[in-house]
Formats: C-alpha cells, sequence, structure tokens
C-alpha cells in the first residue's frame, strides 16, 4: 500500500467531528463524470470538524458550515443560489452546535475556511471578535474589501469586521506527499495542504491522531467517494460487505452489480482499481480549474491508500453512519479511528448512491429549499438583518 511520507512528531490534537446539520442535493453533472442514468442527483450532507491542542490551550474549527438564515447571505451569493440549488436543509449553525456541546465560543482561537464556498464559511460574524478567520492563498485579494463597499462581493463587510483575516503562505520547499504545506501549530500536530481545483485558495487539514496515524480533512478537495475509490490498494471487494450496502439488496452483493456500470466497460480487473469518476467538464461545473482539480484528486488517492490515514470529505453522507459526533456524543473523538477500523468502515458507502439492479440509485435527500418549515422559492427576496 502508498505510503506518505509525513514528518515525525509525537505532538498530537484532539479531533471531534461535527454534523453541520445540512442537507443538499445537486446535479451531479456539476461535479462528475460520466453521467449515469438513475444518478442525476448528488445527495450531500456536511461535516466539519473541532481540533484542540491541549499543551498549547488551542481550539480551531475546519470549516463551518452553511448558515441557516439564508436571508444574511450577500445579494450576489443569493442569486447563484437561485440557480444552482435543488435541494437545501440548513437545521443548525455550527456554532450553536459548540455551543451546545457546552464549548463557549469565546474559546475558540481560529476558524478555518478549507474554502470560500457558502456551505463552508458558516455565520462568521456570530463568533467573537478574537476568533481569527484563516483562509488560502489569494482570498484577501478576491473577496476583502466585502459588500456593500463592492456591490457584486461574495461576502459581507460585517463578516470580517474587527476580525483578523490571515491568509497562509505556503512555500514549495515544504510537501506532505505532492501537495505544499503548512506546519499550523508549528509542532508537527497538524497541518493545512495546499490544494488547488476546486476554488481559490482551497486546502485540506491533515490532524495527527496519534504519532503515527493521521485524518485528512478533506473539504471539498472532491465531492463523491466515487471519484478517488476504488485504487489499486484499495480495490473494490467482492462481494461487496453487507455492512455497507442498503438492505434493499441481495446480500452480499456481487461487485459486478458495480463495476457493470464503471466507464472501464467490460474491463472487471481494472473497474475494481480505478475510480468511478472523474472531474466533470460541463460549463456548469462546480470545479474552478478541471485539471488542478484532477491532479488534486489522484494526490488524494495516495493519502487514502496509506492504512495510517482516514480520507473524510466534507459531503461524504456516509460518515454520519460512521463516525462519532460533537452533536451526539460530545466526549467521543476520531483518535481512536484506526482502532475502531473507521477507515474501513466509510469505504463504499458511496456505492449505494449508485444506480443497480435495475434500479436509480438513491433519491434526493431533500427536494426544494426549505427554511424554518416553508418552501423558499427565490432567495433574492429574503429581507437582510446585517447589511
Amino acid at each position: 500500500m502508498a505510503k506518505i511520507n509525513v514528518p515525525d512528531s509525537d505532538n498530537t490534537v484532539r479531533l471531534r467531528a461535527i454534523d453541520a446539520q445540512t442537507k443538499m442535493s445537486v446535479s451531479a453533472k456539476g461535479f462528475v463524470q460520466p453521467a449515469l442514468t438513475g444518478h442525476e442527483n448528488l445527495n450531500l450532507t456536511s461535516v466539519t470538524f473541532l481540533i484542540e491542542h491541549a499543551e498549547l490551550d488551542k481550539r480551531v474549527l475546519f470549516d463551518c458550515g452553511a448558515r441557516k438564515d439564508f436571508e444574511n447571505f450577500s445579494p450576489r451569493i443569493k442569486e447563484r443560489l437561485n440557480l444552482n440549488v435543488r435541494g437545501l436543509k440548513i437545521e443548525k449553525d455550527v456554532h450553536e452546535v459548540v455551543e451546545e456541546a457546552g464549548i463557549k465560543l469565546e474559546e475558540l482561537d481560529s476558524m478555518i475556511w478549507s474554502h470560500w464556498h457558502w456551505d463552508h464559511h458558516g455565520a462568521p460574524e456570530k463568533y467573537p471578535p478574537s476568533v481569527e478567520i484563516v483562509v488560502g492563498p489569494g482570498f484577501r485579494e478576491h473577496f476583502i474589501p466585502a459588500y456593500p463597499t463592492v456591490p457584486d462581493a461574495i461576502f459581507l463587510d460585517a463578516n470580517f469586521a474587527n476580525r483578523t483575516v490571515r491568509e497562509v503562505f505556503f512555500d514549495d520547499a515544504f510537501k506532505i506527499g505532492n501537495f505544499r504545506a503548512h506546519d499550523f501549530f508549528g509542532d508537527g500536530s497538524f497541518y493545512l495542504l495546499d490544494t488547488p481545483g476546486h476554488a481559490i485558495g482551497h486546502m485540506c487539514g491533515l490532524a495527527r491522531t496519534t504519532p503515527s496515524t493521521f485524518v485528512m480533512l478533506g473539504g471539498d478537495i472532491c465531492h463523491f467517494g466515487g471519484s478517488f475509490r476504488p485504487s489499486p490498494s484499495i480495490p473494490l471487494p467482492d462481494p461487496v460487505p453487507s455492512s455497507h450496502l442498503d438492505a434493499h439488496l441481495p446480500i452480499p452483493c456481487p461487485c459486478s452489480v458495480f463495476t457493470d456500470i464503471h466507464p472501464a466497460g467490460s474491463d472487471s480487473d481494472l473497474a475494481k482499481t480505478t475510480p468511478f469518476f472523474e472531474v466533470t467538464s460541463s460549463p456548469q461545473s462546480a470545479y474552478l480549474d478541471r485539471a488542478e482539480a484532477t491532479s488534486s484528486i489522484r494526490e488524494l488517492q495516495k493519502f487514502d491508500q496509506d492504512p495510517n490515514i482516514l480520507v473524510c470529505i466534507a459531503h461524504d453522507p456516509t460518515l454520519l453512519n460512521v463516525l462519532p459526533f460533537l452533536n451526539y456524543e460530545p466526549d467521543k473523538d476520531l483518535n481512536d479511528w484506526q482502532e475502531k477500523q473507521l477507515k474501513e468502515k466509510a469505504q463504499w458507502g458511496w456505492l449505494n448512491e449508485l444506480p443497480r439492479g435495475g434500479k436509480p440509485g438513491r433519491p434526493m435527500l431533500v427536494e426544494g429549499v426549505w427554511k424554518e418549515g416553508e418552501l423558499i422559492k427565490d432567495f433574492t427576496k429574503l429581507a437582510a438583518s446585517i447589511y
């Protein structure tokens, strides 16, 4: 199996996952290809993370999810949401989950945004001004100043008022795998990785959970498990374990059910060891640069093949059935993920989204946009309260 060379360190962080209480259904063609009949939509949930460094007394969020008060997005984001969202329901803000777990927002030091998209930056003005925002390369140039200073801006001036926005610098001299890396705490316990392709300044995290094990916080480096699985070191099992599949199918399920729809076609060996999908080439692509995104996903695959690294992309619904979450089990963390075999348990859940046995894939998680039990038809009609 592939091994990623990470600098040695005995320093670790405590890592807890947060269910960002978001359900989304989006057009699959904006994210992956080839198009499969019966897989026209991608169902996305949202996972963020709380990182704690006990010795330094530091607490950091990695991603802040979406905000449930849609009215307080900028006018430009509201227009984009009108065009792109098929289904959306946000039941709680990440900052609310954190507070309900008994953690005061004043105890946080930083909120790291994997990238600038609306479903990752939360409601920053709800956090105390002492909580800095940490962003990737190019963020300040493209997004500050904000609305209303810049009429068509993505963000609001209120999002950054009286708050430090720190842009990470990546040096070509320090890499983990082939990603440029930044040692966030300066002691090898948590790294940020420069992972371009999806959006300006996109970053992943690499949290050291024991001296020899890590969790990769994937953000939106890709949006679907079938974009980087299976792989030569992690081939599609035959049969696919019943624990990974919905009960409506025969159990155990032969992998031929899935290799039959793989773009490799009749080459079953290739279908068992190469990802099902590649980055879309659609004009409506969610990826800023297809070539860079493809390169980043190929490198992600190497991390996934390392038995000491658990990869968690932000929008993988399988994670909600596998990981412990701050929302529901606040005393549990991910530091013993290897002992509990969470990597193996999370690998093949994405197969449930695919068509098989003459049946379409999983239906939309949510149809239409919902806010407090009401169907929202036009984001731009919602009156803002903070600008």
